[in-house]
């Protein structure tokens, strides 16, 4: 499954930077969680190529919602033995906006027992205010967890993606949630997206798009890999 993965991947990534790879994996019914819940969807085949995924990547990025409900890693390990031997793990970015992360997340715990990259939190703040956000109690409390903390007065993503790419991000992997697809969709800024539809039927549950209208999709390609389909398209 590692060599499937690796095949699909080499065939619909951009040979070069910078570039922005928004994927997600969803039902057959459009879902992609239950409010409040941890759904996986992904089977073990297909999980191993979003894994291989993240190592191409030099940052990848979700939403604190997607935080506090799932309490992700955001590294990769479901690669081959040989991937795992040297791998470059990618940079862990959360949206944050009211530096709500747990100081008892697996991201936090990983890096305290030097396990996991240093999470990077971005979040904003009204100019006249970034001293009164980098002194207050909840922001010395995350640093001193191990949090590297970026306030911006400026949340637009065009914005966010400068920032990064300053500080060395130049290909960013963009995870989720749901108002982070939907976002990163109306943005323009994806160059590929990748799909991993799962053959399972969720119900009452949370829209990966909530409506949202794509103009047009080129360049798709799709692959079965195990029991799902996944999908890769540039968007116009």
């Amino acid at each position: 499954m590692y060599e499937e993965a690796r095949q699909f991947l080499d065939k619909v990534l951009p040979t070069e930077g910078p570039f922005v790879t928004l994927t997600y994996a969803q039902s057959l019914d459009g879902k992609i969680a239950r409010k409040g819940e941890q759904l996986i969807l992904s089977g073990k085949e297909s999980m191993a190529m979003t894994h291989r995924l993240r190592i191409l990547h030099d940052g990848i990025m979700v939403g604190i919602g997607t935080v506090k409900v799932d309490d992700p890693q955001l590294t990769a390990r479901h690669l081959s033995p040989e991937e795992l031997q040297d791998v470059k793990q990618p940079q862990p970015i959360i949206l944050d906006s009211r530096l709500d992360l747990p100081a008892s997340c697996r991201l936090l715990r990983n890096y305290q027992n030097g396990v996991g990259k240093q999470p990077w939190l971005v979040t904003t703040a009204q100019a006249p205010t970034i001293a009164k956000v980098s002194n207050s109690p909840t922001c010395s409390s995350l640093e001193a967890a191990g949090a590297r903390i970026f306030i911006v007065t400026d949340p637009s993503l065009p914005s966010v993606l400068t920032l990064l790419r300053q500080h060395g991000i130049e290909k960013l992997m963009v995870e989720g949630g749901a108002r982070v697809i939907q976002s990163w969709l109306k943005s323009s800024l994806v160059d590929q997206l990748i799909v991993t539809v799962a053959p399972v039927l969720v119900g009452d549950g949370v829209d990966a798009t909530s409506g949202r209208s794509l103009t047009s999709l080129s360049d798709v390609q799709y692959q079965q890999i195990g029991n799902d389909m996944v999908i890769a398209a540039k968007l116009q």
